[in-house]
């Protein structure tokens, strides 16, 4: 809880990037069980304050991931790419342009930013992905086309789990992803990890 002999909004500001920090930590260890197998978990939630570093978490778990002998490669969605850019371009400055593909439609490359495209591979087919890529970002509808799961396997194969192609789904804006979106990229990665602000409002399809 905030501390109530002082008030500010810097004061609430550096006590909810705190409390994301911590949260983050738990994520990270949560996930490390998981790919680890001391775990079982197929779906880990983390729901932090909005404006207090939580973009800056999940690059960070990203990064964690990705660092985890068990783990060669991971998918990063969201619902739109006003979220996904932004993401790509700090991963892409955090891992190499080598490593961090931008998968968006090809009537969306002029909207990608040029500090982001300068940071990543921009890709419009799943085929297209190089060899040297350990993280595709994309909306949930570019992720989830149809055919488009057997363009992945066929292209990059299976990642380290040995059945699909991407080790660790993350998703930012979680709650903003209705259900029959996220069923359609689930099955990308044994592992999903959610990414969302407190008090958002829950997706459409609330089952």
């Amino acid at each position: 809880a905030c501390p109530t002999a002082r008030s500010g909004a810097g004061l609430h500001h550096e006590a909810a990037a705190a409390g994301n920090s911590r949260a983050t930590e738990c994520v990270i260890a949560a996930l490390s069980d998981s790919l680890g197998g001391s775990a079982g978990y197929d779906k880990i939630l983390l729901r932090a304050a909005a404006g207090a570093g939580k973009s800056y978490a999940l690059v960070r778990m990203v990064r964690e991931a990705l660092d985890h002998p068990n783990c060669t490669r991971v998918a990063v969605a969201a619902f739109a790419n006003k979220q996904v850019f932004p993401l790509a371009a700090e991963l892409g400055k955090l891992l190499g342009a080598d490593r961090v593909c931008l998968f968006v439609a090809a009537q969306r490359i002029p909207d990608v930013p040029s500090e982001t495209s300068a940071k990543v591979t921009v890709i419009t087919q799943g085929s297209a992905i190089p060899n040297t890529c350990a993280v595709v970002l994309a909306t949930s509808h570019k992720l989830g086309a149809m055919g488009e799961y057997s363009r992945l396997m066929t292209n990059l194969g299976v990642a380290s789990n040995g059945n699909t192609p991407f080790d660790v789904l993350f998703v930012d804006e979680a709650w903003q992803l209705p259900l029959y979106l996220y069923s359609r990229i689930e099955n990308l990665a044994p592992v999903s990890v959610g990414v969302g602000d407190v008090g958002q409002l829950p997706p459409i399809d609330p089952s």
